[in-house]
């Protein structure tokens, strides 16, 4: 039984890695992560981090499509120095 959670905590790890593009994320006042292999590798060491911390309660959710699930992701990329550029990034109210 325990194999089976296993497996299903390996498997939603490996579909968080694949939703989240190296090409939204640069580096604080740097370059984009995928322009280099070495902050590429640094990148993927820190969302294979921020994807388990963002999966536990006191941070984020365990339903990794919520809005809590992305913000706790975000703010742990951000803590290493990982800023996300995507469209979606930054919500903003019906003003702008």
């Amino acid at each position: 039984m325990n194999m089976k959670y296993l497996a299903a905590a390996i498997v939603a790890l490996a579909c968080v890695s694949a939703a989240e593009a190296p090409k939204n994320y640069s580096v604080y006042g740097g370059p984009a992560v995928e322009s280099d292999p070495i902050i590429l590798n640094v990148f993927d060491h820190a969302l294979a981090r921020c994807s388990v911390e963002a999966s536990v309660p006191q941070r984020g959710t365990t339903f990794t499509n919520s809005f809590y699930y992305n913000a706790a992701l975000r703010a742990c990329l951000s803590r290493h120095g990982f800023i996300d550029n995507g469209a979606y990034a930054y919500p903003a109210n019906s003003l702008f």
